[in-house]
């Protein structure tokens, strides 16, 4: 067999499956329409009617009927088991600041938005609503940002009683971070001193999806071409020897 048409073979052989992203797989998923999923404790958060956030969100994914919604100060647990096998995680959801919360002020020493993902703190930011001085740590990618400082309902109209609304799935940092557990506990709180009530400052979220990725070793076309190469030489070898 001529030496290219070895070699040819050779680098087909080796180099024909390269990692690519498989399609995601759905591990969870509510939109908080009907009964409260058995993986969630609430802690205090109920489930809530969305009034003004009605109709915020990209198409196909926004904010209706029902959230969740926590007073500050109160945790809302996500538990998954029986991941199925996957090398990354993702996590997208709706995200409702509601009425004073305060940014990274110092009274009542700000109001943070945290999610602790196994134990590892994913996302701390301050979100700010009750007066345009104040701080808010949180800096939205494009896309993200779907209401800012407006009456949305509940304890407002107007003064520190403002909302805002984001569209968190579309934050880069929540998509494909390395995860290859079979479980999954996340925590969402938004910490501060001087936690309020809901009739003072709250949050909510909906629409919460979890999805989970996995690498596919696939042939590339240009492998399969130079095999094709490489597996017509040899037969047109094996057929030389046999005449």
């Amino acid at each position: 067999m001529p030496k290219r048409l070895v070699l040819a073979a050779t680098f087909a052989l080796s180099t024909m499956g390269s990692g690519v992203e498989a399609a995601p797989i759905q591990v969870f998923y509510s939109d908080f329409n009907g009964a409260l999923p058995a993986e969630i404790a609430p802690g205090t958060a109920t489930l809530t009617g969305v009034q003004g956030y009605a109709g915020y969100g990209p198409t196909g994914n926004q904010f209706g009927g029902n959230f969740l919604r926590s007073a500050t100060g109160n945790t809302v647990t996500l538990s998954l088991t029986g991941l199925p096998t996957h090398d990354t995680i993702s996590l997208e959801f709706l995200f409702a600041a509601i009425d004073s919360l305060d940014g990274t002020g110092s009274f009542p020493a700000g109001d943070f938005f945290k999610i602790v993902f196994d134990g590892a703190t994913l996302f701390s930011e301050s979100f700010a609503n009750a007066d345009p001085s104040q701080i808010q740590s949180y800096v939205s990618p494009a896309g993200v940002e779907l209401a800012r400082r407006v009456d949305l309902g509940f304890t407002g109209p107007g003064g520190y009683y403002t909302d805002s609304a984001y569209n968190l799935g579309a934050d880069p940092r929540f998509a494909n971070f390395a995860h290859t557990g079979s479980t999954a506990t996340i925590d969402f709180f938004i910490f501060g001193e001087g936690n309020q009530n809901l009739d003072d400052e709250s949050w909510a979220m909906d629409n919460l999806r979890v999805s989970v990725t996995t690498q596919a070793t696939v042939p590339e076309p240009a492998s399969l071409a130079l095999l094709g190469i490489g597996l017509a030489g040899l037969g047109i070898m094996r057929r030389r020897k046999t005449v």
